[in-house]
């Protein structure tokens, strides 16, 4: 025998279809978005990778510096902030805009001024970031 389904049933299914698609969605973008930002320099370019990444003309940069402090986060303009870190384009206090690559919340941090943008990045491990920065210096 044969089971027949009314529109609530139908309904029900694409409810929980959409339901496990968003749940699936949102994992991946927490896994894409919580991995280390990789950085690479390569054909007169400083990359930095995954979500929110950009590239950025060495000629473009106009100053390398490692801080152990950073403007306060003021709030978001497009990014990805959570269990303490960021990721994107986030307004700051004296600073209007800067692009954050945030691994930690404590110190130090890699500032790269371009002639259009501050970049901010740093790792869990601070020895990694003072190794990036050395790497990005020279």
């Amino acid at each position: 025998m044969g089971k027949s389904f009314n529109g609530k049933n139908n309904l029900s299914k694409v409810k929980t279809i959409i339901s496990v698609l968003v749940v699936l969605g949102l994992a991946v973008a927490f896994f894409l978005g919580t991995r280390e930002s990789e950085i690479t320099l390569e054909n007169n370019a400083l990359e930095i990778g995954g979500m929110y990444g950009v590239t950025i003309p060495t000629d473009s940069i106009e100053e390398v510096t490692l801080k152990e402090e950073i403007p306060t986060v003021r709030n978001k303009i497009n990014a990805l902030s959570m269990f303490g870190f960021k990721k994107g384009t986030f307004r700051m206090d004296e600073i209007e805009r800067a692009r954050l690559f945030l691994h930690s919340g404590k110190g130090p941090y890699i500032q790269i001024t371009t002639n259009e943008e501050i970049i901010f990045i740093n790792y869990k491990n601070s020895e990694k970031t003072r190794s990036v920065y050395q790497e990005i210096k020279n």
